[in-house]
């Protein structure tokens, strides 16, 4: 695989229990039915990555997973998408992040999250030799990895762009509420981000996508890519901007859409592509995404990708 295509994509790895649909609990000593049940990988990271790796990008990976029977879960699929495993490494004391994701009929979804390993993962875990020689260095969980976010982000940003790299942040919710009190100090040092419309709300205090993207170019970013959901995205760069129209699809299950989204853009950018085939390239992924349960296992496959765009053509 070309070097230049290479993304080196760091963040966390869940282990995701997906049940559907759940639009309410069932009173307590109650049974409640569902359609389906799935389990599988998950966390920003490995979706993003497996959605890479099946866009045809050679990744590496930087993660952390414990000694348990679902940290070598995630290490088998990541193998098993031909994804490089070496940087998944494997925390004592801790258990592997999980979740179980109870996904609503319309595809939305709640979160019981055990955070496990993540709270501990950090730059000491970077293997900078693996970074040279990357297209992209992307930071795929901002404000899931507390002590990255907070000691780490800055200072591998800047040196990933020293060592020749584009950078990329793809914005999570932050539970904390610090926003950009946590993340601006990074925020010079990249390219490209990849907030939703209320995650950059929060960021900003901003209310519409032009406004949220002026005000981090002001702090520093090179490229705001902002998610609209199903209504596609809004992109702001030095060469101008626009609006991306999305994709009229009946969800199944938004989990990981965005991680899928941000694959989709960065597969095109390291393929030459403009930032307005970019755009189209996330939208579709994103939405790709949504039509089974599960992120990282309803990614689609380039093949895949590339009949959806035929089928949408008049989108």
């Amino acid at each position: 695989m070309k070097s230049f295509c290479e993304i080196y994509c760091v963040g966390n790895a869940v282990a995701d229990v997906l049940a559907r649909p759940v639009d309410q609990l069932a009173p307590t000593g109650t049974s409640q039915a569902l359609e389906d049940v799935e389990f599988g990988p998950g966390g920003n990271c490995i979706n993003t990555a497996i959605a890479l790796a099946r866009l045809g990008v050679s990744v590496r990976i930087a993660a952390a997973v414990g000694n348990d029977r679902f940290g070598q879960f995630i290490h088998d699929r990541v193998r098993a998408e031909g994804i490089d495993d070496t940087g998944l490494v494997t925390l004592p004391g801790a258990k592997t992040s999980t979740s179980i994701v109870l996904v609503e009929t319309s595809g939305e979804r709640r979160f019981l999250h055990l955070r496990g390993v993540s709270a501990y993962f950090s730059e000491q875990y970077l293997d900078w030799g693996q970074v040279e020689g990357s297209r992209i260095f992307h930071y795929a969980s901002a404000f899931a990895i507390p002590a990255f976010d907070e000691t780490s982000l800055e200072p591998a940003l800047k040196r990933a762009r020293e060592m020749g790299c584009l950078t990329s942040i793809n914005v999570c919710w932050d539970v904390r509420g610090g926003w950009l009190k946590t993340l601006q100090p990074a925020l010079p040092h990249t390219d490209f981000i990849f907030p939703n419309l209320e995650e950059g709300r929060q960021l900003t205090g901003e209310q519409g996508p032009a406004a949220i993207a002026a005000r981090l170019r002001e702090l520093g970013v090179k490229t705001v890519i902002v998610k609209l959901d199903a209504a596609g995205c809004y992109v702001e760069s030095p060469q101008g901007s626009f609006t991306s129209p999305g994709f009229a699809v009946q969800p199944v299950d938004t989990t990981g859409a965005g991680d899928c989204f941000a694959a989709g853009f960065l597969a095109a950018i390291c393929r030459g592509q403009s930032l307005t085939l970019a755009a189209r390239y996330a939208n579709a992924t994103g939405a790709f995404a949504t039509l089974g349960l599960g992120g990282a296992d309803s990614a689609p496959t380039i093949d895949q990708l590339e009949d959806f765009l035929r089928a949408h053509s008049t989108c």
